[in-house]
């Protein structure tokens, strides 16, 4: 079952970030849908926790250390969404998931540099083909268009790069999330640390709201000012980041997690099928295919191996 699991929770990811895509159409709503979602989330999480455990919150004293990595692990994740939202807002779909494959490239630095823990054989022929794959993600055909059709896709490739330096942002920020998740959940439980630490993120992306003087669009939300089903959709988003990490924590717990995370990996492939037939993202098609297998084929092997 644990595969079953895994695989849930590489969909929900693409499709919580396909839900916010399509929100981020509505201007100016990138920290209102992360207050909002992560709020929906952490709730959704702690309803969990209370029919799991019978209490509202931990019984016991927690540690300043269950505070430090939880405080970490929030801030580095608003940080990480900041960015995602802010590519989302500008590149294609089909384009910039793929390159969410480069968190398990980058882990590798840390253990490498603070820990001597050098990369394997197979670590290096991961980051060869994840490399690979970026390469030919950019690589520009030499195909005759018209003049037309050429300004469509100088200006989409320029949309596309500059969305893809936030999301290289956002990649950063996940080498980091994964050793204060890991403090916070020492200290607590999974399930506990996960919904504190999605109420904690909407916390900050209400900070940045007001910090941004955003408080109007959050009137919005709750208006008549935006779509009806804006406010619907974002909440959708959120039970969906629920899912998906408790899809994720309950595989963790049947199987090992280079296993599960290897799986987990494949979500570009949900990604795709997403922008190819509710987006309808359909240029380049072979191209984006054969690069986001070789991008997911590279992390798989640096994850499992």
């Amino acid at each position: 079952m644990w595969i079953v699991y895994s695989l849930i929770g590489a969909a929900g990811q693409a499709i919580q970030t396909a839900i916010k895509k399509q929100s981020l159409q509505v201007s100016g709503m990138n920290n209102v849908i992360g207050f909002v979602s992560f709020l929906v989330a952490g709730l959704a999480l702690w309803i969990l926790y209370i029919a799991e455990t019978g209490s509202f919150w931990w019984e016991s004293d927690l540690s300043a250390r269950f505070w430090q990595g939880m405080l970490w692990y929030a801030g580095v994740n608003v940080l990480a969404f900041y960015f995602a939202y802010r590519a989302l807002d500008l590149a294609e779909f089909s384009y910039l998931m793929p390159y969410m494959t480069l968190t398990s490239i980058t882990m590798i630095f840390p253990a490498m540099i603070f820990l001597g823990e050098y990369p394997s054989v197979s670590d290096y022929f991961g980051i060869i083909f994840v490399v690979w794959g970026a390469i030919l993600m950019n690589y520009k055909s030499k195909k005759n268009v018209s003049d037309a059709e050429a300004r469509i896709t100088v200006e989409r490739e320029k949309k596309n790069r500059k969305g893809l330096w936030f999301f290289l942002i956002t990649a950063l920020c996940f080498t980091v999330a994964p050793t204060a998740a890991k403090v916070s959940i020492q200290e607590s439980s999974v399930i506990f640390a996960s919904f504190v630490v999605h109420i904690l993120i909407g916390a900050g992306f209400l900070f940045l709201v007001f910090l941004f003087k955003e408080k109007k669009q959050l009137q919005k939300v709750f208006s008549d000012k935006v779509p009806k089903h804006f406010l619907f959709w974002i909440c959708i988003a959120g039970l969906v980041i629920a899912l998906e990490n408790g899809a994720i924590n309950t595989a963790l717990a049947q199987s090992d997690v280079a296993s599960v995370m290897a799986i987990k990996r494949l979500m570009p492939f949900f990604a795709f099928l997403i922008a190819f037939f509710y987006f309808k993202e359909r240029t380049e098609i072979p191209k984006k295919l054969i690069a986001t297998a070789l991008m997911v084929t590279g992390t798989v092997l640096v994850t499992l191996l």
